[in-house]
């Protein structure tokens, strides 16, 4: 791809004004920790949920018959490897603000202050969008298996509603988080339903006491590996508009620690992060444990290599590689709210 440079400005002398840069947000699911990391994971790679129950019996002391069980499951990773590429060529920039601090020469064309304002943010650009993947991305395979289900209200079935946002997803490289949520291994996925509907400042609060009152009380206890709750990142303008609302029957839902980017939202307790979910219809709530990025190097989607395509030529390319799978061990103990 080459590079587009519109400039109205005629050039003279020294030019100081910082270039515009775009808006992208942190990751915060690799900066914060807002899930498992499995990286070193290569193909063929196990990984493995257990379920154990226990059950009490009078003693005898005399042999007793087997009570409790044990199920294993096994499931293989199948990393995707992807790929991000441009070229471009310096030249086209020679004759622009970027020539401020380019070496005297013909064969001197390249610019620091174009690659550090410019080509410095691939790489976090990268790791955004490894992170919207994450969360968010569908396979077209995944779409034509949930458009297959049949929608119906109890457990064990996907809402008429969901199956429709579902299908107004647009399909790319990998199944995310929420795909996998609905959908996996060849199933309806086993999450614990919760009825959403359109989320604003005055109902966010009764929707959040949805999906806390459907948590498992055993992982809700866990404090070793507490839930919290995975949710859009258009909700968190909600939470601060519904503590703020103005009125006598105003009421301090959702507790607010800290400012700007510091700041930690919970509810009932419960942690609320902010994710890109691919709908604002939706949220998860599990156990941060159970929610599992595998990869082979976790520092890949913050890895660009730049160089040269050619040696006998000044087109250079710019490119980021990683692999990437996602994974939720123990899915029945997961609450998908507008499932």
């Amino acid at each position: 791809m080459a590079i587009s440079y519109t400039s109205p400005v005629t050039m003279n002398g020294p030019n100081l004004v910082p270039v515009i840069e775009q808006l992208y947000f942190d990751n915060k699911t690799i900066g914060k920790g807002y899930v498992t990391f499995n990286d070193n994971i290569k193909a063929g790679t196990i990984l493995t949920d257990e379920l154990v129950t226990v059950t009490a019996q009078l003693y005898t002391g005399s042999a007793l018959s087997s009570s409790g069980s044990i199920a294993l499951t096994d499931r293989a990773v199948t990393l995707t490897k992807l790929e991000y590429k441009q070229t471009f060529l310096d030249e086209t920039i020679r004759a622009t603000r970027f020539n401020q601090d380019m070496k005297k020469g013909a064969w001197e064309i390249e610019s620091n202050e174009f690659a550090t304002k410019v080509l410095g943010k691939y790489g976090p650009l990268v790791s955004q969008d490894a992170e919207t993947i994450f969360w968010g991305g569908v396979t077209a395979a995944q779409k034509v298996s949930v458009a297959a289900l049949i929608p119906g209200a109890g457990q064990g079935s996907i809402t008429a509603a969901a199956q429709t946002a579902f299908a107004g997803l647009t399909a790319g490289l990998v199944d995310g988080i929420f795909s996998k949520a609905f959908y996996d291994n060849g199933a309806i996925g086993g999450y614990i339903k919760v009825t959403g509907t359109t989320v604003t400042a005055a109902n966010i609060a009764a929707e959040c006491a949805k999906i806390y009152a459907a948590i498992p009380a055993v992982a809700l206890n866990d404090d070793n590996d507490p839930v919290v709750i995975y949710c859009p990142r258009a909700w968190k303008q909600l939470v601060y508009n519904a503590n703020n609302a103005v009125g006598a029957a105003q009421q301090i839902n959702f507790l607010i620690e800290g400012t700007g980017a510091d700041a930690r939202f919970y509810y009932n307790n419960v942690e609320m992060l902010f994710v890109p979910v691919p709908s604002n219809l939706w949220a998860y709530a599990h156990q941060k444990s159970k929610v599992m990025w595998n990869t082979d190097l976790l520092d890949d989607v913050n890895k660009v290599e730049i160089g040269k395509v050619a040696n006998d030529g000044d087109l250079r390319f710019i490119r980021s590689i990683y692999c990437i799978h996602t994974h939720i061990a123990t899915a029945t103990n997961g609450v998908l709210y507008g499932g």
